[in-house]
């Protein structure tokens, strides 16, 4: 059994990892952390995140209040939120689960410092269909190579902030390392519009011909059982920087 705190209960992605780890059996939320100010702290969490019932865990405003009942902390929020969940985390020397995207360059090596002292897993999509699509665009790219100019279309909800979003990067990232495509010379597309679960599309333009490679949620139920898989795996490793590959083990 892994006890759990989950940030930003009310948020959308946060809320879906609520109801999926309540069905589990391997997984115990025992609080949540919320924003200073919000109305709901205090209150319970499952009825906070719209679970539709009280399940004994409690809304805090600060994870130190509730850090010490849990073996790792979910946190799908904003970038600066999240530096300041991975310092408690590593302060207190519990697993981190990270689904932020949004980064800056000085963020970005933070996690791999507080992983020298507790196992961090970065996923900028906990999607497992997603994580397939990845590598077989890191085949594409190590078979196509030059051959082909690469574009990558994301869309998501107006409500996303970050563009290109941070599963486009990482698809941009395999492609370069396996495909020797420098990052730079790859075309970035983000659309923002209505309430677009996450679609991704990669573009291999060749003479003559073109490869198309998509992913389409449909729903955003497939990251929150991704989320929860991260869960499971990441409670039982010591330190490190993890990622979705370690789970589905390509």
């Amino acid at each position: 059994m892994v006890n759990v705190v989950i940030t930003a209960p009310r948020g959308h992605m946060d809320s879906l990892i609520v109801k999926a780890a309540y069905e589990r059996e391997d997984i115990r939320i025992t609080g949540g952390v919320g924003p200073v100010g919000r109305e709901y702290i205090g209150s319970d969490i499952g009825l906070v995140s719209g679970l539709g019932r009280s399940i004994g865990a409690l809304v805090s405003d600060n994870l130190e209040d509730v850090i010490n009942e849990c073996d790792l902390v979910v946190d799908f929020s904003r970038p600066q939120l999240s530096m300041g969940f991975l310092k408690t985390c590593r302060q207190h020397k519990k697993a981190f689960l990270c689904g932020t995207t949004g980064f800056s360059p000085e963020q970005e090596p933070l996690f791999e410092d507080a992983a020298d002292e507790i196992p961090v897993m970065k996923a900028a999509n906990t999607s497992f269909v997603v994580n397939v699509m990845r590598k077989l665009l890191g085949q594409a790219a190590k078979n196509l190579g030059s051959k082909a100019k690469i574009e990558i279309i994301d869309l998501h909800s107006e409500t996303k902030i970050d563009a290109p979003s941070g599963t486009a990067l990482e698809l941009a990232e395999e492609i370069s390392e396996q495909g020797k495509h420098p990052t730079e010379e790859i075309v970035f597309h983000s659309v923002r519009a209505g309430d677009i679960p996450s679609s991704h599309k990669v573009i291999f333009g060749c003479k003559g011909e073109m490869l198309e490679i998509s992913h389409h949620a449909y729903s955003w139920e497939c990251y929150a059982t991704g989320a929860c898989d991260a869960i499971q795996y990441l409670a039982g490793q010591g330190p490190g920087l993890y990622t979705m590959d370690d789970i589905i083990q390509f």
